[in-house]
């Protein structure tokens, strides 16, 4: 197994990223999508551990810095739900010219709203299968007011208005229900309130193949070793069997 940083163009913005090579010509990309005021790492180096234990099981795995996140360029100020699903299709799309062939996506809290959003906008069979870790079930009812006083401890920036308005036209619900490739998500029942019931929601709406873990006394971010080694297991299964 190798590691690489490198740069990925979004339009003006580098974004930052460490490719997690398992073979040298391997065909197939798991793409780890972070959660609001997250990092290519998260938290507890969380994505470095995942990454190299799909390695491990013969998959390449991308982990990047959303736009205004981490090494990656712009202002924390300017990220909305839309500019992230614009960072991910543009990672997705370096990923099919670089030639791979079947495509995961991961994607933790808001990077799971993302990955399930992005997921629904791409053709049928350019993403092989999407596993969400505590995605955040809807934007609608997920911190409706600007007031909320999001925080990013990076820079002690708040985020702006925009960030409550520029938002997909199809939410998370309706988007889940129109991904036809295999669907994993994962979360603690001590996940954030109201996570695990609207995923419920999410799930008996969606198509299969899908599956919908909760794990007894796991938080939102899966805090407890124990956690972590039987979330990343789950995920690394998952993937090993849906990308061939």
């Amino acid at each position: 197994m190798s590691e690489h940083a490198l740069f990925l163009r979004r339009g003006p913005h580098r974004l930052a990223a460490i490719l997690h090579r398992a073979t040298p010509r391997n065909r197939r990309l798991v793409i780890l999508a972070h959660g609001f005021t997250g990092l290519k790492s998260e938290s507890g180096r969380l994505f470095v551990v995942t990454a190299r234990a799909l390695a491990a099981r013969g998959l390449d795995v991308l982990r990047f810095d959303f736009m205004g996140s981490g090494d990656s360029s712009g202002e924390f100020t300017a990220m909305t739900p839309c500019t992230e699903m614009a960072d991910l299709h543009a990672v997705i799309d370096w990923a099919r010219r670089r030639g791979y062939r079947r495509i995961g996506v991961l994607g933790l809290s808001l990077g799971g709203a993302v990955s399930i959003c992005t997921v629904a906008g791409r053709r049928a069979g350019e993403v092989s299968a999407l596993c969400t870790w505590s995605s955040v079930p809807s934007f609608a009812s997920w911190r409706r007011q600007p007031n909320d006083a999001l925080l990013d401890p990076q820079n002690c920036s708040r985020v702006t208005p925009r960030f409550f308005t520029d938002r997909p036209k199809t939410d998370v619900p309706a988007a889940y229900a129109t991904i036809t490739c295999p669907k994993l998500q994962i979360q603690g029942d001590r996940d954030l309130p109201g996570f695990v019931k609207g995923f419920k929601v999410n799930m008996a709406r969606a198509l299969e193949p899908k599956k919908h873990v909760i794990l007894p006394d796991a938080d939102h971010v899966f805090t407890r070793a124990s956690d972590r080694r039987k979330v990343i297991r789950l995920t690394a299964t998952f993937f090993a069997k849906h990308l061939g």
